[in-house]
């Protein structure tokens, strides 16, 4: 499986080509940071294990650098990169709205009817992080959200738990 940063600049459903960008322009400075080329194998651990390549066209230059110093800014949009293209490989629902604050996810994942009218479907909740540590894993990471989405249990949809990490590039993405 390929994830190609470059089809968020097109926009996805509800989010916009402004935004995409955004996005992927957060998660390429990650990983340049981190010394990662287009192309890097990215293991995912979860409800459906596996690996998928990371690519990207989009050079990082030293203003989008420049954009880019908050590297807590960058590894949350970065990370909101990845869970984006995500959430469609692992389900047949797309990213299709920002959730309200409160509620313990970051998106509504769902599809267009026939109408067009867009259908809430599941709950997306994303993290990043930028270097692993002894006390910041990507497990401890993923358990921690999964029990922030308890707020939500009430909507009785699936939430989907996507945690990326940047340093050693590897994802955790649970639907529970």
């Amino acid at each position: 499986m390929t994830l190609n940063l470059e089809e968020l600049r097109t926009g996805i459903m509800g989010l916009t080509p402004e935004f995409g960008s955004f996005c992927l322009q957060a998660c390429t400075v990650c990983l340049e940071n981190s010394n990662h080329l287009s192309g890097i194998t990215v293991p995912v651990t979860g409800t459906k294990p596996g690996n998928f390549t990371l690519a990207w066209a989009s050079a990082v230059n030293d203003q989008i650098k420049r954009n880019w110093t908050d590297n807590e800014e960058a590894t949350e949009y970065g990370a909101t990169a990845i869970a984006i293209l995500m959430s469609s490989k692992m389900s047949s629902y797309n990213c299709i709205e920002r959730s309200s604050k409160g509620l313990g996810f970051d998106y509504w994942l769902g599809d267009e009817d026939s109408l067009g009218l867009f259908q809430r479907k599941a709950r997306l909740e994303i993290s990043g992080i930028l270097k692993e540590s002894r006390t910041n894993t990507l497990e401890n990471r993923v358990k921690g959200k999964e029990n922030q989405t308890k707020k939500s249990a009430f909507l009785s949809l699936n939430a989907h738990i996507c945690v990326t990490e940047f340093s050693n590039p590897k994802c955790g993405y649970n639907i529970i």
